[in-house]
């Protein structure tokens, strides 16, 4: 159910981002189709005020050519007249009925033969689509123009060829496309930039969700692998201890011996089953701080007292194993507050690996020292060294390089320390032994005190 609602989530995050890729194309259409109806509305409405001064101009310049014929300055003095007074026009030009160019304005184009093919118009309402569909086809000259025929009551009709202006028109028509531009390019940008923020999100929960599948079933696995181990561990302590006693009476027998070669003997097996019996019970006792970790019941100690008091416990151990425990106390040091019980299992757990790494000759080294937030311990060791590519993996459950390992030792320490608010750090270099050090915080002062 978990896994089909997160399907579910992503597929319509991928609908959404979808929608939104196409959202700038969608916004780009729409206003390139706006701009061109507004203008062709535009345009309509300019040629129409073009025509109309268009029929006035007519209506100014027939009585002009009647008096003066087309060919005159005078002509030409009120065409131009007419052209500045009006901004729709941009030049006027006469032309005989066989197409000969008599007079035109300034801005006309210098031509022998006029145009003629362009409808006059009848009207201002019907000419103007006629030369919008002879725009849209290519068939109009630039700027556009068209035909108006001129009939002086006493004069040889003419036809006046109005050229219509654009600048105003194209004007209007850049600042209103421009916004719409801008528009769509902030439309766009935003929609990339949310895109990119789904993107990054989709990522985000598809990398959460597979960190959590892991975690949970790494959870499972270690949750009934503590619940086996406690039950394991529940199950040999008990004959564990029988074995115990039965060895410490044999160890009390040896003295009544009277063959000093078969107490030697004996107590040579002795000795190694004793062994065996303190590393089941050391297995056993990381399985049950592994499976059942107890909340912390901090006290305020002194950490010399307390690592001295582990290594004394230790000492006859390392003198078993021909290791030379080094003890190096700062003095002075702060208290601290921590479980006693807890810490001194971790200690013990660092010099235990330390001493199952060492051959004999070795040499253990405990430090204690403050720091400026607190004190810290290091156990280090003269022995191979840990190598560099399973560093990272030391403090992982489980993990170990040791044939008979239980891979527990090691985190139980990380996990103790870190619920001291504590630091756990190593440094290692193959052949050159390893130093693991725990950094903890000073005791806190009482606030009555």
């Amino acid at each position: 159910m978990r896994a089909g609602a997160s399907r579910l989530r992503r597929n319509l995050f991928v609908a959404l981002l979808v929608m939104i890729t196409l959202l700038p194309l969608v916004v780009f259409v729409y206003s390139h189709q706006q701009a061109r109806v507004e203008a062709a509305r535009r345009l309509t409405e300019h040629l129409e005020r073009s025509i109309g001064r268009a029929i006035q101009i007519k209506r100014d310049l027939e009585p002009v050519i009647e008096r003066s014929g087309p060919r005159s300055p005078s002509v030409r003095l009120a065409m131009e007249r007419l052209v500045a007074s009006d901004e729709t026009i941009a030049y006027l030009q006469l032309a005989d009925r066989s197409a000969q160019v008599l007079n035109s304005t300034g801005g006309a184009p210098q031509r022998a033969a006029a145009p003629l093919e362009a409808l006059p118009p009848a009207s201002p309402e019907l000419a103007a689509p006629e030369v919008i569909r002879a725009l849209r086809a290519g068939g109009a000259s630039s700027p556009p123009e068209y035909v108006i025929d001129l009939w002086p009551p006493k004069s040889e009709p003419v036809r006046l060829l109005v050229g219509v202006s654009t600048q105003i028109l194209d004007e209007q028509l850049r600042q209103f496309q421009e916004p719409m531009r801008w528009s769509a390019v902030q439309i766009a940008v935003i929609c990339v930039a949310i895109l990119a923020i789904f993107s990054a999100y989709i990522v985000f929960l598809h990398e959460r969700d597979r960190k959590l599948n892991a975690q949970l079933q790494e959870e499972s696995r270690l949750a009934y692998v503590g619940t086996l181990a406690a039950g394991i561990a529940h199950e040999v302590r008990n004959p564990l201890s029988s074995v115990k006693i039965n060895v410490q009476m044999m160890e009390s027998h040896l003295k009544e011996m009277r063959d000093p070669a078969d107490a030697e003997y004996f107590r040579t097996k002795i000795a190694r089953i004793r062994g065996e019996i303190e590393r089941l019970e050391d297995s056993v006792n990381n399985f049950l701080a592994f499976s059942r970790p107890a909340p912390l019941q901090p006290a305020r100690v002194r950490l010399n007292d307390l690592v001295a008091q582990v290594l004394e416990v230790l000492q006859p151990q390392c003198d078993a194993h021909g290791i030379q425990l080094v003890r190096r106390f700062a003095r002075d040091l702060p208290p601290v507050d921590l479980d006693p019980r807890q810490f001194i299992q971790a200690v013990q757990n660092l010099v235990i690996n330390a001493i199952q790494a060492l051959e004999r000759g070795g040499t253990i080294t405990v430090t204690t020292e403050a720091t400026g937030a607190g004190v810290a311990l290091s156990v280090a060791d003269n022995g191979p060294g840990i190598p560099l590519e399973i560093q990272g993996r030391i403090f992982e459950v489980f993990f170990t390089t040791r044939e008979k390992g239980t891979g527990l030792g090691l985190n139980i320490v990380s996990r103790i320390v870190e619920e001291h608010r504590g630091k756990l750090t190593l440094a290692s270099e193959p052949g050159k032994g390893a130093t693991f050090r725990i950094e903890l915080p000073a005791a806190k002062e009482c606030p009555n005190a």
